[in-house]
């Protein structure tokens, strides 16, 4: 079923997104900001589908996050994130970013930017979670 506005704006996924655009500013995340967010986001967005990853915080010039699925055991994935973001925004998206790669590996056994991983724009739209190919600095940038 459906939520209405008035159900999604009293999820806690959706005030700690809005929170996040009122008092933003470097984020470093620690694993258990990861396990919180996914399971918001996994709660909100995925109906619980997801089965908690293994996190990995790395430092890295080339992604924000990437989501490794295991071939070893289908249902398993490594979710790596950076350890250091321009913002919890940033965090936040990246993190639902990832987590539409670990339904698409779980479900399609592939992991794309094409119609199946953007199904999901709409939904994460909802708790004003933006869902891009790729994060711009710039939109993310901090005063």
């Amino acid at each position: 079923m459906a939520k209405s506005k008035e159900q999604i704006e009293r999820t806690k996924l959706f005030r700690m997104v809005k929170k996040c655009w009122t008092e933003d500013h470097k984020f470093r995340p620690t694993i258990s900001d990861c396990r919180e967010v996914f399971r918001n986001i996994n709660t909100q967005v995925f109906n619980n589908e997801l089965r908690m990853p293994n996190f990995k915080l790395v430092y890295s010039k080339d992604f924000w996050g990437m989501c490794r699925g295991s071939v070893d055991d289908p249902v398993k994935c490594t979710i790596l994130m950076s350890k250091s973001f321009l913002s919890k925004r940033l965090f936040i998206d990246t993190m639902a970013h990832e987590m539409v790669h670990q339904w698409e590996w779980l479900n399609n056994d592939d992991m794309t930017h094409g119609p199946k991983f953007y199904q999901w724009r709409k939904e994460l739209k909802k708790y004003n979670i933006h869902l891009a190919r790729t994060y711009s600095a710039k939109k993310y940038k901090i005063d």
